[in-house]
């Protein structure tokens, strides 16, 4: 059985990995210049939060549930939850995935690739996103996404989120950035990743830390009790916009206070450089 992302929608690292997109989606939104977006493990695109599958985790009660009333939040948060709230009054219990953020966020000249390679959430993907113009599905494995780099727009942002099946995945993660810099290399490249092992977490930011490119490390550990589950995320941000780091930690501060489920959660915003 495949990943299916329907059992997790909604959940921290949702919340974390969203926040984050839409705020390098809406640093692009900054110049009128037309951008790229791809997206190299898009997933459904939508997902019922009233769904079998996703009361069965209920793992959206310690994620986007706890953001429901929120006010007075940092930008990056207000921006995600407008889209957040936008999707769910156009589809009551919805919870939007990267591609529905990023076509809410794209203008007239902007375009989106989607790569999903089993055929069945493909098709749900299809569905969600509809006669869109802007967006092109790839029925393919993301990790070759890389061919559709360089982009015409020659700005744009390079999403990898991938379901961690594969035990080699923080290779696969960055050998797909050493080819996708090699052709597109002031791209805006945005890879998402749990921890849950710090040893090869850490081993991947030290390769990443070896890229001769700015590159940001955020992190987010809810303080939750382990017992199997997933506690703790990360994202590397190369080429990270200007304002985004500053940005992004006021976000991680408040959604650190408002998702912790211990006494002690951590998150953190650092620069990556060769000799950490």
């Amino acid at each position: 059985m495949h990943y299916q992302h329907r059992y997790h929608a909604g959940n921290f690292a949702d919340v974390f990995k969203h926040t984050l997109l839409c705020g390098l989606l809406s640093a692009l939104n900054r110049k009128e210049a037309p951008w790229f977006f791809l997206d190299t493990h898009a997933g459904a695109g939508l997902y019922d939060l009233k769904d079998v599958a996703a009361g069965r985790t209920a793992e959206q009660e310690n994620g986007i549930a706890r953001l429901r009333q929120t006010e007075n939040a940092p930008a990056m948060v207000q921006g995600y939850l407008r889209l957040v709230q936008a999707q769910d009054t156009e589809r009551p219990g919805h919870y939007p995935g990267s591609p529905m953020l990023a076509r809410a966020l794209a203008r007239a000249g902007d375009r989106i690739a989607l790569c999903e390679q089993v055929p069945a959430v493909a098709e749900q993907l299809r569905i969600a996103m509809g006669r869109d113009t802007r967006v092109a599905i790839h029925l393919r494995d993301g990790y070759e996404g890389e061919a559709l780099l360089p982009p015409v727009q020659k700005r744009g942002l390079i999403f990898v989120d991938p379901p961690f099946e594969r035990r080699d995945e923080f290779d696969a993660m960055s050998e797909f950035l050493k080819r996708s810099l090699a052709r597109f290399a002031h791209g805006i490249y945005a890879l998402w990743y749990p921890i849950k092992n710090q040893h090869e977490a850490k081993r991947f930011l030290r390769r990443a830390s070896l890229l001769e490119r700015p590159v940001l490390s955020l992190s987010l550990e809810t303080g939750a009790e382990a017992e199997g589950q997933m506690r703790a995320v990360g994202m590397v941000v190369v080429n990270p916009p200007f304002g985004f780091e500053e940005q992004a930690r006021d976000a991680l501060q408040f959604l650190a206070r408002r998702l912790a489920q211990g006494q002690r959660p951590v998150w953190s915003v650092e620069t990556l450089r060769p000799d950490k």
